[in-house]
């Protein structure tokens, strides 16, 4: 599921700006005052405080600050400019703010009439200072540090070594994803390391980049190459779309790409086409999000009611630990422990290879009607899907969503083919489209595999709430295995 990656930088630094502004207002105010006039701190407070003339000129005043930086388009080149252009654009910044605010006074020239004229050049010299100092941070801060963060898409770079200096020179300047690894196609430098805020590792040649992508935490892929591999770069990228990955390749090969769903964009410094699943509102994201975080709130404090209730009569019939956590497959192959109430016997998992003959699930999960290793607890607590309440822990942390699809076994991860990957390009969830869609007379995990794609091809905020409610509907039916 993707966002604009544009829209969100351009609307962080909007709202940044807007903050110093306002800050160096009230910062600047009580500078001057206190400094220049020797007012107490107290009496600088009430005089900012009750003075009409602030209150009055600071909308009009901020409003106009964002419309100049906007005009003047100031943040352009913000991750990639110089310390030097920096301090010069935060220059611009104050040089913007006295330009406003000689139109505001001239607008409100009564109300603002026992202002020191001072108090202005004091504000926007507190603004150029605030915008370098803030401005610095936050470049330091998204390159440094969210860059490296554990859910910041994981980006596969595929290029050429005469290419390869360069791109990965582009690529330094976006906080948007974090380079995993790269896979050089003309020559062998497999295990050469570059410095790239950290250093970024040739894992791959031609010969087995797929096979790494499709075994790797991987959710973006970058190829840049020279543009006389024009065809048979287009085999590439569709093999790596099969695996739900976002495919970036380099402009100049747009006309070999006609037909398929496809955006412009940036990667590092580079224009490229990006060929992806369906795009989502960054809002409904925002939404869905806070829809799993107010879930998971409510879903714990149920689970901890639940345990107390529980917990006897599950330990008393098979002695061990209540919980059982188990490491699943989650978006793009993240791995991360899933929690649910224990419903099998402790040796579950060393006795599933002995069943394995038994699977009635055609792929590679595992399913049986009548398994042995489930307890008399269990069976109860799974047809009333009590065992999975301990995932809203899972959903609140962010590796799971209230709604999605479900997270694969390490071991029936392994046995994908590469267009059984792309149902992972949604984050899994408790519930979803196959479990309300009669999971039980499922025997065939291609069929699984096609639920989960129409619910990613599909999605809308409207459509996982109505799976959650036929997940209520099918929960109090006792509709679950």
């Amino acid at each position: 599921m993707n966002t604009t990656k544009e829209n969100r930088q351009a609307f962080m630094l909007v709202v940044v700006d807007f903050f110093i502004c306002a800050a160096s207002y009230f910062i600047g105010c009580f500078l001057w005052m206190a400094l220049y006039h020797h007012e107490r701190v107290g009496q600088v407070i009430d005089i900012i405080w009750s003075g009409e003339g602030f209150w009055h000129s600071l909308p009009m005043m901020l409003l106009l600050y964002v419309a100049g930086i906007l005009l003047i388009d100031i943040e352009n080149g913000f991750l990639r400019r110089s310390t030097l252009r920096a301090l010069w654009e935060s220059v611009k910044s104050g040089i913007i703010l006295l330009i406003v605010e000689a139109i505001v006074l001239l607008m409100n020239i009564n109300t603002m009439a026992d202002i020191s004229r001072g108090t202005y050049f004091c504000v926007a010299l507190v603004n150029s200072l605030l915008f370098f100092g803030v401005h610095i941070l936050l470049r330091y801060y998204l390159l440094k540090v969210h860059r490296n963060r554990k859910n910041v898409p994981q980006m596969f770079l595929v290029t050429t070594s005469d290419r390869l200096q360069e791109t990965l020179k582009g690529c330094a300047s976006d906080w948007n994803y974090r380079l995993c690894g790269i896979a050089v196609l003309d020559e062998n430098q497999v295990g050469t390391k570059y410095d790239l805020d950290g250093d970024v590792e040739v894992v791959a040649t031609y010969s087995n980049m797929y096979s790494y992508v499709q075994s790797h935490a991987v959710d973006e892929v970058y190829i840049n190459v020279p543009y006389n591999t024009g065809h048979s770069t287009f085999k590439v990228a569709m093999e790596f779309e099969k695996m739900g990955v976002n495919v970036h390749v380099s402009i100049e090969l747009l006309k070999h790409f006609e037909g398929r769903r496809k955006s412009i964009g940036i990667v590092g410094s580079e224009p490229v086409i990006t060929f992806s699943g369906p795009q989502y509102d960054w809002r409904m994201m925002l939404l869905k999000r806070l829809m799993d975080i107010v879930g998971g709130i409510v879903g714990l404090l149920i689970t901890a009611l639940v345990t107390v209730v529980l917990a006897i009569p599950l330990l008393v019939e098979s002695p061990g630990p209540l919980f059982f956590g188990q490491n699943r497959v989650g978006k793009n192959g993240r791995i991360f422990k899933m929690y649910k109430f224990r419903s099998m016997y402790k040796d579950a998992e060393e006795r599933k290879k002995e069943l394995m003959e038994q699977n009635e699930m055609g792929g590679p999960m595992f399913k049986m009607k009548d398994d042995p290793r489930i307890t008399k607890v269990g069976k109860f607590i799974r047809a009333t899907s009590i065992d999975e309440l301990p995932q809203f822990w899972n959903v609140l942390k962010g590796d799971m969503s209230l709604v999605g699809t479900r997270p694969p076994t390490v071991d029936e991860f392994e046995q994908y083919e590469a267009s059984q990957k792309r149902r992972l390009s949604a984050k899994p969830g408790i519930t979803g489209l196959w479990q309300v869609s009669g999971r039980n007379d499922i025997s065939d995990f291609e069929d699984v595999v096609k639920m989960d794609l129409q619910y990613i091809d599909n999605w809308s905020l409207w459509l996982d709430i109505r799976i959650l409610f036929k997940t209520l509907l099918v929960v109090l039916r006792k509709g679950g295995e």
